[in-house]
């Protein structure tokens, strides 16, 4: 019995023992967590610490990711294209289509040339009347937006009916696209009260433009330069209001103008056809045409250049200091400037006061020389006729203001080329210095 009781006792001891070892081990597996867990945690904390902007980034909710991606997007795009400023200044002429619908000439100089000798050279080109009116000044100047015309009202300063339309036609139209308010007529002495053209004036006289909007082609042989001009879609008879009477807006304009169903030929789109718009407003003093050119399009250099003509001609009409054409296909952004010298004129009354009290100080000076730019031009005409062989009759002379040549006048004597009702070009004689106080003329060294 005593073994059997000691038998027992062993078992009963086994028995419990071998629970708690069960216990144990399900303890430690539950607070042990797994190798493969615990590589994957210690992964994950590299993966934290390595990758701080993936952290901030994964922070972010997806609308903000989205702002960032557009963000950077439309910066690359905006690397991709080229920006140009066209250089030079622009050139407008007139002449009449039979004699009556205005057709103009528009081109970008390469020479040198202050805003009022442009506006002077457009008007002289443009010319109608038979005694060269527009040349015949004694003094021609532009005060920002006005311009002052002098002539001497001993010569003979009539027109007939028809050529004096087309004169004021040219001189409103001409001057509107240069940025000009207003003109003076004045005699020789800056007084008013001349009687030029059958009419007496006394005040100055605004300066108006015919509504219009747009601008076409007009092909070489229609007009008599036998050069591309562009006629106004008010004188082609297109559309150019919408149907509340409004006169169409930039965008409208050139819809207008890339859709022309024109039949007879004498004038065409100068949006060609491949090129389409896709977008055409004006923003404050900017004009701005966004297009693109398909594969197949092949324009020709003239199609490009008619292009950029008449949108800036039209651009002008709304009277924009600069003209912005975005070219999609070939990403370059040009901008073209148009009436910003005429906004730099306007300074503040401060500077007008001083440009007054300069003005004034000129005006001592000349009154107190003995010599008076009527005697300089003639002056210069003895020196011609002298010195060379083109006739006396022929020659006319222009006064300009030159501030690096004090105590002389300066004179521009020409002559005009081309047959008599025909479009003239003006040919430079030469230039001449006239001493102020003696009047000796020498020739002005270029």
């Amino acid at each position: 019995m005593k073994k059997i009781g000691v038998v027992l006792g062993l078992f009963l001891f086994s028995f419990v023992l071998a629970a708690c070892n069960n216990t144990n081990e399900t303890d430690s597996a539950e607070e042990t967590p797994s190798n493969n867990e615990a590589d994957s945690e210690e992964d994950g904390d590299e993966t934290d610490s390595n990758n701080p902007e993936e952290d901030a980034a994964s922070d972010k909710n997806p609308v903000e990711n989205e702002e960032e991606n557009n963000h950077s997007d439309n910066e690359a795009e905006e690397q991709d294209y080229t920006e140009e400023q066209v250089s030079g200044d622009y050139l407008i002429h007139a002449e009449w289509l039979d004699g009556t619908d205005l057709l103009l000439y528009f081109t970008r100089t390469a020479d040198e040339m202050t805003r009022e000798e442009r506006i002077h050279q457009s008007l002289m080109e443009s010319d109608p009347s038979q005694r060269d009116l527009f040349s015949a000044t004694t003094n021609f100047e532009v005060d920002g937006t006005a311009v002052n015309l002098y002539y001497n009202e001993e010569d003979d300063l009539s027109m007939a009916s028809t050529e004096s339309a087309m004169f004021w036609e040219a001189l409103n139209e001409i001057g509107f696209r240069y940025g000009l308010d207003e003109f003076n007529l004045f005699n020789q002495d800056g007084e008013r009260g001349l009687t030029f053209a059958e009419n007496h004036w006394q005040d100055p006289v605004e300066i108006e433009q015919e509504p219009n909007r747009g601008y076409y082609v007009m092909s070489p042989e229609e007009t008599e330069r036998g050069e591309h001009t562009y006629i106004s879609g008010a004188v082609a008879g297109e559309e150019i209001s919408a149907e509340d009477g409004e006169l169409f807006d930039f965008g409208q304009t050139i819809e207008a103008m890339a859709t022309t169903t024109n039949d007879n030929g004498s004038y065409h789109s100068g949006i060609y056809e491949g090129l389409e718009i896709e977008e055409a407003e004006v923003d404050g003093n900017q004009a701005m045409v966004t297009y693109h050119i398909n594969e197949e399009a092949e324009p020709t250099q003239q199609e490009r250049e008619d292009f950029e003509q008449v949108l800036q001609l039209t651009a002008l009409d709304f009277q924009v200091e600069e003209l912005q054409l975005v070219n999609e296909t070939d990403q370059v952004i040009s901008t073209y400037p148009l009436l910003n010298e005429a906004g730099d004129n306007n300074g503040t009354a401060e500077e007008d006061d001083n440009q007054s009290e300069d003005t004034s100080n000129a005006n001592e000076q000349e009154e107190n020389t003995g010599i008076t730019e009527e005697d300089a031009t003639k002056n210069v005409f003895d020196y011609v006729d002298e010195h060379s062989d083109t006739n006396r009759e022929d020659v006319k002379a222009m006064v300009q203001d030159d501030e690096d040549e004090e105590g002389y006048y300066t004179v521009q004597a020409f002559v005009f080329s081309g047959e008599e009702g025909e479009a003239q070009m003006t040919n430079t004689i030469g230039w001449y210095l006239v001493d102020k106080e003696t009047g000796e003329v020498k020739e002005k060294e270029l």
